[in-house]
């Protein structure tokens, strides 16, 4: 089949492999870049972060003040990410998909041993395992948390639902897995970010002026320092693995990245040639 390279379709099923490939390539390099920095370099001091700048840190996550409740077992924690999926059936059997998800934290310190500093969370890129899994049956009763979570969200439905068949009672509702990540109290924690001196942060012994979170290129009013920052910036990352997991893990996901995207381009260029 010859396709003109005129054809208005054509060029945007090109233009969107190229948009897709470009994507993946980019997204790739940046995750193996991630992944040299975590196993090749050492974490920063604490005391180092009043210096302000790009920092490694790795140490304990406590409380800064305050702790949340995660959503499916009401365990105290200092950030959660949640998700909710839904078996389906398909031609092959069945399959889950994705009905809600989304992710709270608060402010929290990370101690090393050297001093404790400040992490401000908004803008980072969580990494977390996953802690808790739990599936409920469709036309079953949830456990109590869970219950409480499906009544506060409108996303998701209670399916605890069934039809009577006078023989016997059908059960009607789909199966759900509700899945939680969690920064426990107290759990060993790994954080990338950029710090920043602050005088007004420091309360107690061992404290030191200065907080770390999101860098301010990440922020700006320009689109296209934002852009940049993306690009090449340095990242904030949040996460409870081990330092040569999470490094491992990047490079795992970076390198399918970019397999993805340079097969993309031999198809494109065997497909358009």
């Amino acid at each position: 089949m010859v396709t003109t390279t005129t054809d208005p379709v054509f060029l945007l099923f090109f233009a969107l492999v190229a948009l897709v490939a470009f994507a993946c390539l980019v997204y790739g390099v940046r995750e193996l870049q991630f992944a040299n920095h975590v196993l090749r370099s050492r974490p920063d001091s604490v005391l180092e972060t009043t210096q302000g700048g790009p920092v490694e840190l790795r140490g304990t996550a406590t409380s800064a003040g305050g702790t949340l409740r995660s959503p499916f077992t009401d365990t105290p924690c200092l950030a959660y990410e949640y998700e909710v999926e839904e078996e389906y059936s398909t031609k092959n059997g069945t399959s889950w998909r994705t009905i809600d998800s989304g992710d709270r934290y608060v402010p929290f310190r990370l101690e090393d041993g050297s001093g404790s500093v400040l992490i401000e969370p908004p803008g980072a890129s969580f990494r977390l395992t996953a802690e808790d899994r739990v599936t409920v049956k469709g036309g079953t009763t949830p456990p109590a948390e869970i219950q409480r979570f499906i009544d506060a969200t409108e996303d998701v439905d209670c399916q605890n639902t069934s039809v009577d068949l006078r023989v016997f009672e059908l059960r009607t509702g789909s199966d759900r897995r509700f899945t939680e990540r969690r920064l426990d109290v107290d759990e060993e924690v790994h954080v990338l970010g950029t710090a920043r001196y602050d005088t007004t942060i420091s309360r107690g012994t061992g404290e030191v002026n200065a907080a770390v979170g999101i860098d301010e290129a990440a922020l700006s009013d320009s689109r296209w320092v934002r852009i940049r920052h993306r690009l090449f910036g340095y990242p904030f990352v949040i996460s409870d693995r081990s330092e040569r997991s999470l490094g491992l893990r990047a490079a795992l996901v970076g390198g399918s990245a970019v397999v993805g995207g340079l097969l993309l381009v031999a198809f494109a260029a065997l497909f358009f040639a």
